[in-house]
């Protein structure tokens, strides 16, 4: 929950409370008042102070809300930082990327494969670590996975120029990510140096 909410909230409860204690002197002078108009006066301020009644329950819903959706969100950034320990753990270079290919999240072996810090990864298009004769390639695949409708696991060959390094083959295996409704939303990648004897696969993407 954002400090503006909290503090938006906090000050629509001293209002309602400020509201609550000058209907009730109201209601005191109205009572006590020997002018014609009383009468009707005490009934405005009756329905007055129910509909502050009515203000104040909704406001201790809102607050219940509020706390629910913050104690949610807490739980969700843990689970978001086992996920993040989790992938960091994982020998093999595993990345996520939005529809054309932009890293939205990668692990520690990624930034190892490719040669550069792993928060200067993401927001950078994926092709920039593809060798330069074989962008239009990666280009092209990467067009087939939207026209495609497919759901199976692809995997590429092609040669990955890491940051001041030598280029060196690498397969690279492709998951789509769909919504519910099944549109395209992102992609999974896993990628690997082919040279390298020792290879621990990634049970799921």
């Amino acid at each position: 929950m954002s400090p503006e909410l909290i503090m938006n909230l906090n000050m629509f409860a001293q209002k309602l409370q400020s509201l609550q204690e000058r209907l009730a002197n109201l209601y005191e002078d109205a009572n006590t008042a020997v002018q014609p108009e009383s009468d009707l006066l005490l009934a405005v301020l009756k329905e007055l102070d129910t509909a502050s009644k009515i203000l104040e329950i909704a406001t201790e819903k809102l607050f219940e809300q509020t706390q629910k959706l913050v104690n949610v969100q807490t739980r969700l950034r843990e689970v978001y930082k086992r996920y993040q320990d989790l992938l960091n753990f994982i020998p093999n270079a595993y990345l996520v990327s939005d529809t054309q290919g932009k890293i939205l999240s990668a692990n520690r072996a990624t930034a190892t494969l490719f040669n550069l810090q792993q928060r200067f990864l993401v927001n950078k298009p994926l092709v920039c670590f593809i060798a330069v004769e074989e962008r239009q390639a990666f280009r092209s695949q990467l067009n087939q996975m939207h026209s495609s409708e497919c759901d199976y696991v692809q995997e590429w060959i092609l040669q990955i120029q890491p940051r001041d390094c030598e280029p060196f083959e690498a397969a690279m295996t492709v998951a789509p990510i769909r919504d519910v409704k099944g549109k395209l939303t992102g992609l999974r990648w896993m990628v690997r140096d082919t040279d390298r004897v020792s290879y621990q696969p990634l049970l799921s993407l």
